[in-house]
């Protein structure tokens, strides 16, 4: 069996969920650092569709990667 390259296993930064993520995790960096610990902002926290939207993201983000290692786990 050949070896397998890091960057096959990491993929590229531009893949959707990758970008999906991104956006989720500027959003909350802002709300809170700039906007709680810092003071400057004043961005009202999610709620409705927008707080279920973003907590499937990132819900789908972490649910992922334990599948996936999971995955690499059973095939050894």
């Amino acid at each position: 069996m050949p070896a397998r390259s890091p960057v096959a296993e990491i993929g590229h930064w531009r893949e959707p969920d990758k970008l999906m993520g991104y956006c989720v995790a500027l959003y909350f960096a802002k709300l809170l650092v700039w906007d709680k610990v810092l003071g400057f902002g004043s961005t009202d926290a999610l709620a409705g569709f927008a707080a279920i939207t973003a907590n499937l993201v990132v819900s789908f983000y972490f649910t992922k990667r334990g599948f996936e290692n999971f995955e690499r786990i059973i095939k050894r």
